[in-house]
């Protein structure tokens, strides 16, 4: 039999199974951007549908889905590691999918909730499982350059997504839920490129029954750094529209604009990742993205002007932009193969924590402060003092990571 004939075998023969599998795995961490991002332009016309309902409960359609990822990201881990990788991720993907268009033919806001935090509970096992998938399947300067190309792609997605939301809800608050179908399109493309990994305990099964020595230290400040850089840089999208329009009126596209600028700034700097990391240590990609996030926060705090509001923005992505690949370069350096599941659970947990709790933290600051202005200088002052703080850790405990 002649299996050439096929022509999807001639076509895998055309493009790299590798390439494929990259395919799966960006789009598979952009979806997770896609979460919040697609119904925010909704909630308005969500609200004027159920005009009856707290105000609150509409804006947790938005936020349970990252409450969702912080609470069972680390059970998503650890069930990517005994029970396998690719099976997971492709249930996972169906809950997506399934859950994410239901809130187009959803008319009451309690099954809606539920539906959003069903997807939160899928979107916990893509983002944990894929990035566990590259450190299982790349390795050295080729892992690296992924990482910053998977943390770049979750940047501009949100930029991307944002803008078809608002289009789709233009037409419906119901349209932009349409788009969560892509978890059942790329179903089948995942089961059929993705393969699961040969870990060391498929190899030997003693080894699986050894005890496995896990940084603790070193894990917990890489989850602290995902966790606060998070809480920053949700501070645009969240705050930075109240600031504006503390200015004076300002119109919904030129909102749009400045939220879009750090996203951008940030995508761009993590898709450049590959192409710096070999020159920098982690420990010092750490020190100058937090002094230039602590100079975009500066201008955004002093500045009236709009222009400078959104160089203020692009400064502050330039510098946070680099911290998701840096953080998980690291993790995974120093993780071995057969907990990174449990691992990168934990950093996904933690990493939305941050943007869970941003706006939490932000409203009893400024109520402290005063002003939303003097917060974001604030945030300038702790990324200065976290700067310093790192520069002393790199020269004494964390000497060894100096140096990777």
């Amino acid at each position: 039999m002649c299996v050439t004939s096929s022509p999807f075998l001639m076509w895998k023969q055309t493009i790299s199974h590798l390439a494929h599998i990259k395919a799966v795995l960006l789009f598979a961490s952009t979806m997770t951007v896609m979460s919040g991002a697609i119904i925010a332009p909704a909630l308005p016309g969500i609200s004027r549908h159920f005009p009856d309902q707290p105000q609150v409960l509409i804006q947790l359609i938005l936020t349970i889905p990252a409450l969702m990822i912080t609470l069972f990201s680390p059970l998503m881990g650890y069930l990517a590691d005994r029970f396998g990788r690719k099976k997971l991720l492709l249930a996972m993907l169906f809950i997506y999918g399934f859950a994410g268009v239901s809130g187009f033919f959803i008319d009451r806001v309690d099954l809606l909730l539920s539906s959003r935090a069903l997807m939160g509970i899928a979107v916990a096992g893509i983002l944990s499982i894929s990035t566990t998938l590259v450190g299982d399947y790349f390795d050295g300067p080729e892992r690296v350059r992924f990482l910053g190309l998977q943390s770049s792609c979750m940047a501009l997605g949100g930029v991307i997504f944002i803008n078809l939301g608002g289009i789709l809800s233009d037409w419906s608050w119901r349209g932009p839920f349409l788009l969560y179908l892509t978890g059942v399109l790329l179903l089948p493309y995942a089961w059929a490129m993705l393969k699961e990994p040969r870990t060391q305990s498929s190899v030997n099964t003693d080894i699986a029954d050894a005890p496995v020595k896990v940084d603790y230290g070193r894990t917990g400040l890489g989850y602290f750094i995902a966790m606060i850089s998070m809480a920053m840089f949700y501070m645009f999208p969240a705050q930075l529209p109240f600031l504006l329009s503390q200015q004076g009126q300002i119109s919904g596209m030129a909102i749009g604009i400045a939220l879009s600028m750090s996203a951008l700034t940030a995508s761009i700097v993590a898709f450049g990742y590959g192409y710096y990391k070999p020159f920098l240590s982690v420990m010092t990609i750490y020190i100058l993205g937090f002094l230039l996030a602590a100079s975009g926060f500066l201008i955004v705090g002093f500045t009236e002007s709009y222009a400078m509001a959104i160089v203020g923005a692009a400064i502050s992505g330039f510098g946070l932009g680099a911290f998701m690949p840096n953080t998980t370069t690291w993790l995974m350096r120093i993780t071995p193969q057969r907990v990174r599941g449990r691992v990168f659970g934990g950093f996904t947990s933690t990493f939305f924590f941050g943007q869970f709790i941003s706006p939490v933290v932000v409203a009893p600051a400024v109520i402290w402060l005063g002003s939303l202005r003097s917060v974001f200088i604030a945030m300038a002052v702790i990324c200065c003092l976290f700067a310093v703080a790192l520069t002393i850790l790199s020269r004494t405990t964390l000497q060894a990571d100096s140096q990777l």
